[in-house]
């Protein structure tokens, strides 16, 4: 992810993100596209027998991106990269953000969660996410240690038969926008689903996940996306095996 190209097509433009490019800066006037503010769901209760445990859940903005110029929408072969470089390009130009989502109970006896990510677009516009993952790297530069994180795939996975993206990359849309999210399950909210039977309570009080999520390059021009306020909105959702479920709404 070196930089942003501009390619004209009569008066518009399209954005995309290429690795090893010699880049044109683009500013994007007026775009202003959601980011997710922590708004979460405290204090539900998860039912559990004879004994009730609280179950939390708390959403924090890991990127520094600034969104004053909106995000470029990115191709998802980037993702690799965009994860390793904190979303922006050599220009300062931002294609993602990334969050991390914690889970927490007070609960003596362990049970098991799903997470789904579920994601309500703007007409014309198509989002993605991913799971990704912290490393603690040393900055070639200053030497000094810093966190970049990492999807569980590279791009030239894309290129492999035997590479389904669609296990890794998904576009939160809820097959039933009007059922009930307790009912969200693997096979009906496939591409929702963000973690899957993450063991909390006992001695694991609490958990962490990443997630990444970007504006979908569809290959066509996305001139349109320019000033668009809240691009899309999204709720995270964790849910157990009893059917209880905790949720946090992003706008």
């Amino acid at each position: 992810m070196k930089g942003i190209v501009a390619l004209k097509s009569g008066n518009k433009r399209m954005f995309y993100f290429f690795v090893g490019c010699l880049a044109l800066s683009i500013v994007i006037i007026g775009a202003t596209f959601a980011y997710f503010a922590a708004n979460a769901t405290d204090d539900s209760t998860v039912n559990g027998g004879t004994y009730s445990t609280n179950f939390s859940l708390a959403v924090t903005r890991i990127t520094t991106v600034d969104m004053a110029y909106g995000l470029v929408p990115m191709k998802n072969s980037e993702a690799p990269h965009a994860g390793e470089q904190l979303c922006f390009d050599d220009y300062g130009n931002a294609g993602c953000q990334i969050y991390k989502i914690t889970v927490s109970t007070d609960s003596d006896d362990p049970f098991f969660v799903d997470g789904y990510l579920v994601l309500t677009n703007k007409e014309g516009v198509s989002a993605r996410f991913t799971r990704v993952y912290p490393e603690n790297v040393e900055d070639s530069t200053t030497g000094e240690s810093k966190t970049i994180y990492k999807t569980s795939y590279t791009k030239a996975d894309f290129s492999s038969d035997t590479f389904f993206e669609e296990d890794v990359i998904k576009d939160g849309v809820i097959s039933d926008p009007a059922s009930d999210l307790t009912a969200l399950n693997h096979n009906n909210n496939f591409n929702c689903l963000l973690l899957e039977n993450e063991k909390i309570g006992g001695d694991r009080k609490s958990f962490e996940v990443y997630a990444m999520i970007w504006v979908y390059d569809d290959g066509d021009a996305q001139d349109y996306l320019q000033g668009m306020e809240l691009a899309y909105t999204g709720l995270a959702v964790f849910n157990t095996a009893q059917g209880n479920e905790i949720k946090a709404t992003f706008d």
